[in-house]
């Protein structure tokens, strides 16, 4: 959506609104990061030194050139230059030129330094650890965020700030900003408009993964409660509602904690492990030390066990894996049953089909119900135009952009009563990849009564060759389940 100019006006009119526009104006810099620097893993005093060893640059600028082109040189300064600065000792270098991981580690300090000298095109960023928030803020009011750059480009990581600095220059200009008032809009006014999803009403997790937690983060583990939440390293392809086990690290040597994941992972790209997760429902069990893990017969054969647990943050474990972990904590006297369990799928598809469309209504369509689709979500019959005069009818396809000569869709899905042999898989196939290339869908889906198959496209195109092949029975294992949930369920394909 845009900016509602209504709702806005009514903002900045209020006295709460006029109170926050006049906090970013007037207020002092230890005053501002006071405010917004209360996280985990954020040092307030060393923010402040910081600032304080920014105020003695010196910076001329040219002042024929234009506001944005003068702040892409001092952003570019503090990039070519060693930062010297002197005490009673003499001269030091607080750090040196092309210093990347510095940079970004005071993203926030040295963003309100770049904004308090050049506030019409700068903006301070305090989202450090709270990306996700800040995603949720720019898909709302349809800012288009530049593509993440990969963990290891980290020039291009710090030169993300600028690139968002030039799109939300854009921003204020379209909507009649000054600078205070976007940084009212950002942190005080989207926030409250959009609200942020509640962490008690999760969803069913999706995937099982291992984190760690070194001698430091133990206490704030210790102190959760049940609102707590926690910006955490981890894999990037969490999914909100998966279960985190939390292994702290020696000189515990630990499993201590079980949690769950409050949002989808993601890449932050001023984060300096760059994948990232946030805990919640942070659930403290009866321990289980690593030379119990080190000593079942089950998870002893685990390649992160094997490696001692080093390396182990958004590592993945299956289904298995995590009953054994249970079982474990039951033998230490835990109460399990107020632990999470992994998604469980109890499919008893009505094998009583007589032909295709039997194979639809009575196995095809609960099963995508089960996997959170609902009859909105697709199309059947849907016709397209292959050729000159003539139309073709995929039997379903997903979440359809239907617009004449532009048609498309996410995934299509055939049926067919039986598949009696390759021959007949390659001819459903070659129908639905034709389709599927007509409508630039992503994935291919071929149901008989027995089985599924699933297609993925990659590097632009379909494999006939590889594909995954479950039969309707075996899907009820929780692993097997997950998987075709993360390739194929409605929260992934939409």
């Amino acid at each position: 959506m845009e900016l509602n100019k209504f709702i806005w006006n009514n903002y900045i009119e209020s006295k709460d609104g006029q109170d926050v526009i006049s906090f970013f104006e007037n207020k002092e810099f230890n005053e501002i990061l006071s405010k917004f620097i209360v996280e985990k893993n954020k040092d307030l005093e060393d923010y402040n030194n910081t600032l304080n060893a920014f105020s003695y640059c010196e910076f001329e600028f040219d002042e024929e050139k234009g506001i944005v082109e003068k702040g892409k040189e001092l952003f570019k300064f503090f990039i070519d230059n060693d930062l010297i600065l002197e005490d009673e000792e003499g001269e030091f270098t607080f750090f040196e030129k092309e210093d990347y991981d510095f940079l970004l580690d005071i993203i926030e300090p040295y963003s309100l330094y770049l904004f308090d000298i050049i506030p019409g095109y700068f903006f301070p960023y305090f989202f450090k650890l709270e990306f996700v928030k800040f995603q949720k803020i720019c898909d709302t009011f349809n800012v288009n965020i530049p593509k993440i750059p990969l963990k290891k480009n980290k020039a291009e990581r710090l030169s993300f700030y600028l690139e968002l600095c030039d799109i939300f220059f854009e921003f204020r200009k379209n909507n009649n900003l000054n600078p205070f008032e976007f940084c009212a809009f950002l942190y005080d006014f989207a926030p409250k408009y959009i609200g942020f999803e509640e962490t008690e009403n999760l969803p069913e997790p999706t995937n099982i993964w291992l984190c760690g937690g070194a001698k430091d983060d133990y206490p704030y583990l210790l102190k959760a409660n049940s609102e707590t939440t926690y910006f955490w390293q981890g894999n990037e392809d969490t999914k909100r509602g998966d279960i985190v086990i939390m292994y702290c690290l020696s000189p515990k040597s630990n499993i201590e904690f079980i949690c769950r994941a409050i949002n989808d992972g993601i890449r932050d790209p001023f984060f300096h492990y760059y994948g990232s997760i946030t805990l919640g429902h942070i659930d403290k069990v009866k321990p289980i030390h690593i030379s119990q893990i080190k000593t079942d017969e089950h998870l002893k054969n685990l390649p992160i066990v094997k490696k001692n647990l080093q390396g182990v943050n958004g590592t993945p474990i299956n289904n298995e894996d995590y009953k054994r972990i249970l079982h474990l904590l039951d033998e230490n006297g835990e109460n399990i049953s107020r632990l999470p369990k992994f998604s469980t799928f109890d499919f008893k598809p009505n094998l009583d089909c007589i032909n295709e469309r039997d194979v639809e209504s009575k196995i095809v369509e609960p099963f995508l119900q089960k996997i959170n689709y609902s009859e909105k979500d697709w199309l059947r019959q849907f016709s397209i135009r292959m050729g000159r005069g003539e139309r073709n009818y995929p039997d379903y396809v997903f979440f359809a952009e239907t617009t004449k000569g532009y048609e498309k869709a996410k995934m299509l899905l055939e049926t067919k009563f039986v598949i009696k042999n390759n021959r007949e898989l390659e001819e459903t196939f070659q129908q639905a990849h034709s389709y599927a290339l007509r409508l630039e869908t992503q994935k291919i889906v071929i149901c008989d009564k027995d089985f599924i198959w699933i297609y993925s496209r990659k590097n632009n195109s379909f494999d006939r060759t590889k594909y995954l092949k479950f039969n309707w029975n075996e899907i009820n294992n929780p692993d097997i389940y997950s998987q075709i949930k993360k390739i194929i369920g409605k929260d992934f394909i939409k």
